[in-house]
């Protein structure tokens, strides 16, 4: 009978019990201690596993009204990282990249441009004298500039567009100096499409639209965003994880 107790209430509560001999008479049914030899901590780990993948979904950071949820004011909740990307300004601007590395072998090998261009109109190199080196000077500077001004483009371009898939929702946050954010939660997003033409599928670069239901409603759009696919992939992934959660 007193095993019987012991194994029922095991299986109710997931805790392991033992029986101790009581001294008077009859048995004492005790939480079995962490080092027992009939603890079974697989079965802890397991119960561990199985409560955690029925919690529901929190991100770290600030919602859409500009709020914090964390872990700590969400009671029982998992912390999410945030799936963020930016776009793919190296695809997406090909011409620049040529033009960047022009830039580039015009400034480690300014010398030999210039003998090039020299020999190609048939003028002799001590005709110029002092010229040339003036020349490749002046070669080599229009390609440092031209070279930082193209990085600086692409760094700028970058930087100024953030797109987030959070636990809750998606946003855009668009500018540098002055934001722009525009979001949407997963229960009020009602279509969502990727837009490529065919250099885009060449590159492997889209734009991603997630609109609402409102006609008034603004679409949240990531744009010349890499592997669009998958990013898609992602929403959908947490789209269906937060309705499970709900």
């Amino acid at each position: 009978m007193a095993i019987r107790m012991r194994d029922l209430l095991s299986g109710e509560t997931g805790n392991d019990y033992q029986l101790e001999p009581y001294p008077e008479a009859g048995f004492v049914i005790r939480l079995a201690a962490s080092g027992d030899v009939n603890s079974k901590p697989g079965r802890q780990e397991h119960r561990s596993k199985r409560l955690a993948k029925e919690l529901p979904v929190v991100v770290d950071g600030p919602d859409f009204q500009g709020q914090p949820i964390t872990p700590k004011t969400v009671p029982g909740t998992m912390l999410v990282k945030d799936y963020e990307l930016r776009q793919a300004v190296f695809r997406t601007n090909l011409f620049a990249l040529v033009l960047m590395a022009a830039a580039t072998y015009l400034v480690l090998m300014s010398d030999s441009v210039l003998l090039g261009a020299v020999e190609f109109v048939k003028v002799q190199p001590r005709q110029l004298g002092d010229w040339l080196q003036h020349i490749e000077q002046v070669m080599t500077g229009a390609g440092s500039v031209l070279l930082v001004t193209i990085w600086l483009s692409f760094m700028w371009q970058r930087a100024g567009a953030l797109y987030r898939v959070t636990g809750f929702g998606v946003e855009a946050r668009l500018g540098i100096i002055a934001h722009q954010t525009v979001g949407l939660r997963f229960q009020d997003i009602r279509s969502m499409s990727i837009k490529q033409s065919l250099l885009d599928r060449l590159l492997n670069v889209g734009l991603l639209e997630f609109t609402s239901a409102g006609t008034d409603g603004i679409p949240v759009r990531f744009n010349k965003v890499a592997n669009p696919a998958k990013v898609l992939q992602v929403v959908k992934e947490r789209m269906a994880g937060a309705g499970s959660s709900d």
